[in-house]
């Protein structure tokens, strides 16, 4: 795939540098004349020579600025589009691969890797083309003044190529090993700030310590192969540029002396030795800075890649009239291993249905397949009789609201957290009337920026409580036909869940929705038109709370267990 591209603005770009390139191969020369000037007064050609030097500067820093902005923009053009078009594909992957994936890392590829490419494209790929471009014009015209000079000059490459070539494949392996541990140390680093309350309560800053440590030694220990590398390419090249030096001025000088070279001719031979010892030294970089370019594009590439969900493909949900949810004889399987075996269940519009069942037991995994964040393996979920993959999956999910007992909070206001997703325009009446509901309209507005007052990253200045009542209110703003509550009031205190509940059943019956709750609290279930009991990652029962105390004794032996743990 291919991700960097050679657009007119970066070719233009590439032109201007390699005609500042040919413009500076003029200098040496002027310079030439200049020395072989017999009379150094003012003279008129003095004065012309000094004049073309002084033009050929000037034009040459316009040129250089030019082409530097161009090439530099179109690779911020260039990085801004790839980051786009990453950032569209990661919102579109699917849930599987966030839970195999480390977010850090992912972070690292979205940021670092593409810097890699950005400077491939902005810098090794101009140094390149300039510095080939200067080296064949520097030899055409040092072959045209001295042949034998420039045999003698020609040395530079066997030798500069004898030290960076080997030296410059240790450092491709290092590069890419660097680029992984960066990655790794991104992704722990980002873990444990994200983890943060979990360290401190657990008194766990040591062991995070030492893990985080270990990467970052990881990443030092690279660091310190690529500076030995760099340390030794460095001195022994100079080292060898000043012996050349010195066999080009003992060489020329001994011809100086003889008559069959000029001063001049010497002057200008050592100035286009010092131009071309950069560009050689980038063009033999190229091979190292591709091989590292390409890690980069590989480890972007497989994000790309990815098969991602098609989410606008399929069928418009019916807007209106009643909705019947069904699953039938669904099973599902995570990493091979079975999590749920031949589930039936329904909902109906204005109903109130519970799932209920020890830990484990698969109850949030019927959320995520209800709601398609997992394709089943087996059996079929349909909406009015019609499977659910004849829907597009924007439209499949947009019959839900969901609320989980995990906080969904993000960082921002008040107000952008209760319009996330929503594609109508809500006026701020309806955000009060929302929070009223879930009782959190009184705190909201005793905050001096009342709805537009931040919130923290995921919600941290709220507490437990007051985050499941924000996201309770944000469920309840989207324009839905099923609402599931996994756990979402399990932060709330009994009094406070009951008034919400309360009204929950009364928006419920106003919209004619339906409504499946997930909770281990039995006064929020006992109530419900039907409880689905899941044990043994299936439904082994059904039916009201009383059908099930009188038919199922393991419910029997759950609702007992249940009270036992309220209790106390």
């Amino acid at each position: 795939m291919k991700l960097l591209r050679i657009t007119p603005r970066l070719l233009v770009g590439i032109l201007l540098s390699m005609t500042a390139s040919l413009l500076n191969l003029g200098l040496p020369l002027l310079v030439r004349q200049f020395i072989n000037l017999r009379e150094f007064a003012w003279s008129g050609i003095s004065k012309k020579v000094l004049l073309l030097g002084l033009a050929i500067l000037i034009g040459n820093l316009l040129i250089c600025t030019l082409s530097d902005y161009l090439i530099s923009s179109e690779g911020d053009r260039q990085v801004r589009q790839m980051r786009l078009r990453l950032q569209k594909q990661v919102l579109r992957l699917p849930q599987r691969y966030f839970d195999q994936e480390v977010s850090g890392k992912l972070t690292s590829r979205l940021i670092n890797d593409v810097n890699v490419l950005r400077a491939f494209l902005t810098e090794t790929i101009p140094a390149t083309v300039t510095g080939g471009l200067t080296i064949l014009g520097t030899m055409l015209i040092t072959f045209s003044l001295d042949w034998k000079l420039t045999l003698l000059m020609l040395l530079v490459f066997p030798i500069d190529g004898a030290v960076t070539v080997p030296l410059g494949r240790i450092s491709e392996v290092i590069a890419d090993q660097t680029q992984n541990s960066l990655a790794a140390l991104t992704g722990v680093t980002s873990e444990s700030i994200k983890q943060i309350k979990a360290i401190k309560l657990n008194n766990a800053e040591s062991d995070v310590l030492a893990k985080n440590t270990r990467e970052i030694n990881q990443l030092f220990s690279l660091s310190l192969k690529a500076d030995r590398i760099a340390a030794v390419i460095g001195p022994l090249q100079s080292m060898l540029s000043f012996c050349l030096i010195m066999a080009l001025v003992l060489y020329g000088a001994i011809r100086v002396k003889t008559g069959s070279l000029s001063t001049g001719t010497l002057g200008a031979f050592m100035m286009y030795f010092f131009q071309i010892i950069g560009p050689i030294n980038n063009v033999a970089l190229f091979y190292s800075d591709r091989k590292q370019m390409l890690g980069a594009t590989r480890k972007i590439s497989e994000i790309i890649d990815e098969a991602a969900e098609d989410q606008a493909k399929g069928q418009q949900v019916p807007e209106q009239g009643s909705s019947l949810l069904k699953l039938d004889q669904v099973s599902f399987a995570y990493q091979e291993q079975p999590v749920l075996e031949k589930v039936d269940l329904a909902a109906r519009s204005g109903e109130k249905i519970a799932l209920v069942g020890a830990t484990g037991a698969g109850k949030s995994t019927l959320v995520k397949v209800i709601t398609r964040l997992y394709p089943i393996d087996a059996g079929r979920i349909s909406l009015n009789g019609q499977a659910s993959t004849d829907f597009s999956l924007r439209q499949w999910r947009s019959l839900f609201s969901v609320v989980l007992q995990e906080n969904t909070i993000i960082s921002g206001s008040i107000r952008e957290n209760l319009t996330l997703g929503l594609k109508r325009k809500v006026k701020d009446q309806e955000l009060w009337d929302a929070l009223a509901l879930v009782r959190l309209e009184k705190y909201v507005k005793s905050l001096p920026k009342g709805l537009d007052s931040q919130l923290g990253e995921s919600g941290e200045w709220l507490s437990g409580g007051q985050r499941q009542r924000l996201q309770l209110a944000r469920a309840c703003l989207s324009e839905f036909k099923f609402l599931i509550l996994d756990e979402a009031t399990s932060n709330l205190d009994a009094d406070t869940e009951k008034i919400i509940m309360t009204a929950l059943d009364q928006l419920r019956r106003t919209k004619n929705c339906g409504q499946i709750t997930i909770t281990h609290r039995l006064a929020t279930i006992i109530n419900s038109d039907r409880i689905y009991f899941i044990k043994n990652k299936t439904v082994i029962a059904s039916g009201s709370h009383d059908e099930l105390m009188e038919q199922v004794p393991d419910y029997r032996r759950y609702v007992h267990e249940q009270q036992v743990r309220e209790k106390s």
